[in-house]
Order: C-alpha cells, then sequence, then structure tokens
C-alpha cells in the first residue's frame, strides 16, 4: 500500500516539476493526469463579482413578482389545524380547567379586568407598531 502512496506522490511531484520547467509530455499517464491539475491550478483566478452585482441582484429580486399562495395555503390550514386542536383540548379537558381558572382569577375581582385590559394593551401596541412600519415602508419605497 505505501508503494501505491509512493508512486503517487511522485507522479504529483514529477508533475509539477514538469509543469513549472515546461517540459515535454511524457509517457506516463498518471504524471500526464497529475500536469493536467498543475496546469490548472497554475492558471489566475477568474475576476471578483462586479462592482454592482449587489445592486443588479437587489433590482432583479426587488422586480421578480412573489408568489406566495402555497406559504399562505400552508399559514391558513396551520391556523386552522391549531384551532381545532384548541377546540378539541377545551371540550376534552374544559370540565375540569374551569374552576381552576374561576379559582385564580374570580370575576368579581379586578384581576380578570386587569388581564383583559393588559391584553388588549398589548393587541392595540402590536396593531400600531404594524401600521407604522407599513406607513414607513411606503414612504421609503
Amino acid at each position: 500500500m505505501n508503494i501505491d502512496k509512493d508512486n503517487e506522490w511522485l507522479a504529483q511531484e514529477r508533475a509539477l516539476q514538469d509543469e513549472r520547467a515546461g517540459a515535454a509530455s511524457t509517457n506516463d499517464p498518471l504524471v500526464s493526469r497529475y500536469r493536467v491539475i498543475a496546469r490548472a491550478l497554475r492558471q489566475p483566478l477568474p475576476d471578483a463579482l462586479p462592482a454592482d452585482f449587489a445592486r443588479t441582484l437587489a433590482a432583479q429580486v426587488q422586480n421578480a413578482p412573489l408568489d406566495t399562495r402555497v406559504e399562505q395555503g400552508l399559514m391558513r390550514a396551520l391556523v386552522t389545524l391549531m384551532a381545532l386542536s384548541g377546540a378539541v383540548v377545551a371540550a376534552l379537558y374544559g370540565q375540569s380547567w374551569w374552576p381552576a381558572i374561576a379559582e385564580l382569577l374570580p370575576l368579581s375581582s379586578g384581576v380578570a379586568l386587569n388581564w383583559a385590559m393588559a391584553l388588549a394593551a398589548c393587541v392595540g401596541a402590536s396593531w400600531l407598531v404594524e401600521q407604522v412600519r407599513n406607513t414607513s415602508s411606503r414612504h421609503h419605497a
């Protein structure tokens, strides 16, 4: 096995030396194959990307119409599945949950009202942020 590795290494070195020296082709097919590789490695690298590559690509992507029908369909299916799952779980286990929830948040106290107001504030803040984002993106476009 070492003889094969040694022969391989010697062929690589000979091919590299022959290619550097510009020597004539050899009859050894292994050396000839490695000379092709050595010649390819000596070639200069291709030019870099054009200076306006990023701008051109961004313009192409921006002008390309997006087809999001598949994603929208999958999202609707996922939301529907989650809603159905929640309804099934509530139907199966709701009887045992309600007493614990009623004990934790009695409707006669202000705790439930405070939580409802906090939920409404979070939903309102999220909606407001989205409106500001949409307005600013329209102005920049």
